[in-house]
């Protein structure tokens, strides 16, 4: 089971990377645990929504249907990556989970639960958000309290009546402090300002702007670049603050 380029990960980055890989011949494998594409998507809270619309969430090689300004959710994001992978024929290996990843005599070798990988050149794109991160501190609070990561969280039904406290105010932590806030008290714990920015600006997206100015594309070691990482994520969108 040798390859040229071995990819670890069937998201989105792994899939356009197996895109570009297929458009000019070279051999290679995703390798994905999942057990379809797209699996990481269905299995978020039923309510997400992309903050980038479609034209700005699409994989090179592929147009997503619908309105290019409208945002996708979460599902038609599952099924476009599957399309996209069947579309173009990706060589996908699934239910396949690397479990150690070692240069040996020049060579790559992947341990799998499916036997040994060698690749001359590996490419990781499993993403950061493979563990839930859970403060220790949570170990010390009363086994009354229903505690939930946002990676389990599907909709208000999995909580109890009565107040909520949602630790954290990213974009996900935001939508899931609205959502509740219909049926629950919410109180939204962060530990920076927060910053909003509205999802489209004059009639286009944010991101359209981010284009046109140079800032969505600008090299992290720029000026705009270093800028940008200075400052936390905004949350896109008001619906927070209205609440």
């Amino acid at each position: 089971m040798h390859t040229d380029v071995l990819i670890i990960g069937g998201g989105q980055a792994g899939l356009a990377a197996a895109y570009f890989l297929s458009q000019r011949g070279a051999s290679y494998r995703v390798l994905d645990k999942g057990k379809e594409i797209g699996e990481v998507w269905k299995r978020r809270y039923d309510s997400l929504v992309l903050f980038t619309p479609r034209n700005y969430s699409e994989l090179p090689g592929m147009r997503l249907t619908g309105d290019p300004n409208g945002f996708p959710a979460k599902d038609e994001i599952a099924a476009a990556l599957q399309r996209y992978a069947a579309h173009h024929q990706l060589n996908i290996q699934l239910e396949t989970e690397v479990r150690s990843l070692k240069k040996i005599d020049g060579d790559f070798q992947a341990e799998t639960n499916r036997g040994t990988f060698s690749a001359r050149h590996v490419i990781v794109a499993t993403g950061p958000f493979q563990v839930p991160m859970v403060p220790p501190m949570s170990s010390r609070l009363d086994p009354s309290i229903t505690q939930m990561h946002s990676a389990h969280y599907r909709n208000p039904a999995d909580l109890r009546p009565g107040s909520v406290l949602v630790v954290g105010g990213g974009n996900s932590g935001a939508q899931i402090a609205v959502e509740l806030a219909r049926s629950h008290r919410v109180v939204l714990s962060v530990g920076h300002r927060m910053t909003f920015m509205p999802l489209s600006i004059f009639g286009k997206s944010a991101f359209w702007w981010f284009d046109r100015l140079g800032i969505l594309n600008a090299p992290s070691d720029s000026r705009i670049g270093r800028k940008v990482r200075k400052r936390p994520d905004p949350v896109f969108g008001f619906e927070l603050k209205v609440c």
